[in-house]
């Protein structure tokens, strides 16, 4: 593969940074802790994970609609479009979509009702979320099945002091988008809370490609609104509960990648979660015990469906329990379970399906501490399926803390459990089919240096048994237990605070990716894009002003179905002027020099699109 050097440079740049270790100590504050990263530590001196977190500075200056907009700008992370509330593939080092865990303050997302019982983050809005952390690499040890890729878990606002404040956000533009806001957060004594309604709409342009499809007559609309909640008591000093969860409507039109078509689909979901928290008074202890759904329900109107619409209901319901000891000395362990159930009922104009499955689970993470700085973290995890039975997953890390610079390394494996839909439809299903496995791992360097933070790792992904789709199964085809993949490649980010005027931030992703996807065949390119990145300079020329220039660039896709994209590149111009400490105004013009580019062939990306809005605190 082309990547045999991307080792050897990243030990050099670790060893460059790590020269400037007696120079200055390396801030670490209560805000960075990372939640996701590992079941025992939380302090990221300690992780040796890559890890990204988006806060909500960052979602604001990026006027940040949709959660998956935000993953674009994130090392390791590839998109498959930026179309507002489209259709989107959410990859991690060469992945698939469905294997990347999606969490929202600790509920597991998935959608048993889809192919693979994936999560779509299609729908998901930024407006409560406090940051997002992005774990890439091998995660199943901790988190089970579908986090091959890694785990994605955003964590939601929470008031941290009394009284109430009130938000609220309206924009609008381009083809008659109009979104917008209303958030309440407050805490009173041992009780927080917060509520937040939010709701968006557009009129188009067609999801078909004049350029490359046929038959475009219309454009194609969206919307969507929802709602989420969060509310938390503080029984003691020592004792916690919350229930958190949030509901989404939404609706499409449909089109075909080389044709328009009148089709359309319509979107409920929701989940929920009650959670009770234990911690010793030292916070050396803690044991934590959360009940969790997720439902979602897709009905599909068009030419091919049942009249009243194809149906597809699909619940995940998780009870997980965990437990931690660590205090702070040379060894930590964290222990738990879960007890899993998705159940799918499906009713479409071909037949109808009624399935379910139960996984039973159990981990053991230690951290050890032999030297000062230095941290070995060990994980291992028996999951007991009742279709296909037990399956085990292991993960190491390492990281070596150098004061402004953290060396670190990783390795763990990985296992995708079939989904229902895989496994028993009446038409495609194989009930035969077993579990995916991969494995993988990481080297790389963090540093945080004055008012600059940076990171740079080599990855390996290799994945085997991965279930594919056989045309040459009869009657019509259907799934097969053959495929292979192969990914390497090198991720970087930086942020950095130049002056109290200037700030710039850069990510890229290099991806060399392969796979066999014909039994014992060679491995060849998957066609998938080698690199995207993107390049942002933001100015504040004067009290209260921000501006904000951002390229987003992509190499070439031959991996779709009907045709291959070219590369591009796109420049976005964002603009902000504080008036006061209550009201902001804002605008974007988005594809500033209107470039014809496709994501993904067939579908139509925005030209260019002026947006502007206002936020107010109260």
């Amino acid at each position: 593969m082309r990547m045999k050097y991307a080792a050897g440079f990243c030990f050099l740049a670790a060893g460059a940074i790590a020269s400037l270790s007696a120079q200055e100590q390396r801030p670490v504050a209560a805000s960075a802790i990372l939640v996701s990263a590992s079941r025992v530590t939380q302090d990221p001196a300690e992780i040796g994970s890559a890890v990204s977190v988006v806060n909500e500075r960052e979602l604001e200056r990026g006027q940040i609609t949709f959660v998956k907009d935000a993953l674009i700008d994130v090392p390791g992370v590839m998109v498959s479009s930026d179309r507002p509330g489209d259709l989107a593939s959410v990859t991690l080092r060469g992945s698939a979509n469905d294997e990347v865990l999606w969490l929202v303050d600790g509920i597991e997302l998935g959608d048993p009702s889809l192919i693979s019982a994936q999560f779509q983050a299609d729908h998901l809005t930024s407006a409560d979320v406090a940051r997002i952390e992005v774990l890439r690499g091998n995660q199943s040890s901790l988190y089970g099945s579908d986090a091959i890729g890694g785990v994605i878990n955003i964590v939601t606002k929470r008031a941290a002091a009394d009284g109430v404040a009130i938000s609220l956000e309206a924009e609008g533009g381009a083809h008659a988008a109009l979104s917008g806001g209303a958030s309440v957060l407050g805490r009173t004594g041992p009780v927080d809370f917060r509520l937040t309604a939010t709701g968006y709409r557009h009129g188009g342009p067609s999801i078909t490609d004049p350029a490359t499809g046929t038959g475009v007559t219309e454009d194609d609309a969206y919307w969507r609104y929802g709602g989420s909640g969060r509310v938390g008591v503080a029984a003691s000093d020592t004792l916690a509960f919350q229930a958190t969860g949030f509901w989404l409507d939404s609706a499409s039109d449909l089109d075909n990648s080389g044709s328009d078509s009148a089709d359309t689909v319509g979107k409920a979901e929701y989940a929920v979660a009650a959670q009770g928290t234990f911690r010793s008074r030292d916070g050396a202890a803690s044991a934590e015990l959360t009940a969790s759904r997720y439902r979602a329900r897709r009905v599909y109107l068009g030419s091919f469906n049942r009249p009243e619409g194809d149906v597809y209901d699909g619940i995940k319901d998780v009870l997980a329990l965990g437990l931690r000891y660590d205090g702070g000395g040379a060894i930590g362990v964290a222990a738990g379970g879960t007890i899993e159930w998705e159940r799918t009922e499906q009713a479409t104009a071909f037949g109808g399906l009624s399935a379910g499955t139960d996984t039973a689970s159990g981990y053991l993470e230690i951290a050890l501490r032999p030297l000062s700085g230095l941290t070995f973290t060990a994980a291992a995890r028996l999951d007991d399926n009742s279709r296909f039975g037990r399956f085990q997953t292991y993960r190491a890390t390492a990281a070596y803390d150098l004061g402004p610079a953290k060396l670190r390394a990783s390795y763990g494996t990985g296992a995708k459990a079939p989904g229902l839909y895989q496994l028993f439809d009446s038409t495609f299903g194989n009930p035969g089919l077993l579990v995916e496995e991969s494995e993988g791992g990481d080297i790389g360097v963090d540093l945080v240096f004055g008012r600059v933070v940076a990171q740079a790792s080599y990855f390996v992904l290799t994945k085997s048994n991965e279930i594919v789709f056989d045309g040459s199964r009869p009657p019509f085809g259907g799934y097969a237990q053959f495929g292979r993949t192969r990914a390497s490649g090198i991720e970087a980010g930086l942020a950095a605070e130049l002056t109290e005027w200037l700030s710039v931030s850069q990510s890229f992703t290099y991806l060399d990716h392969e796979t066999a996807a014909a039994p014992g065949g060679a491995f060849a390119e998957s066609g998938r894009p080698s690199y995207v990145g993107a390049t942002s300079v933001t100015l504040r020329p004067l009290a209260g002003a921000e501006l904000t220039a951002r390229a987003r660039y992509r190499d070439g896709d031959a991996s779709g179905f009907g045709g291959d994209t070219a590369a591009y590149v796109t420049v976005d111009l964002l603009g902000a002027y504080t008036l006061s400490d209550r009201i902001e105004l804002y605008a974007r013009a988005v594809n500033l020099f209107d470039r014809f580019y496709q994501v993904t062939y067939g579908t139509n990306a925005l030209g260019l699109s002026v947006y502007g809005g206002a936020r107010l605190q109260f």
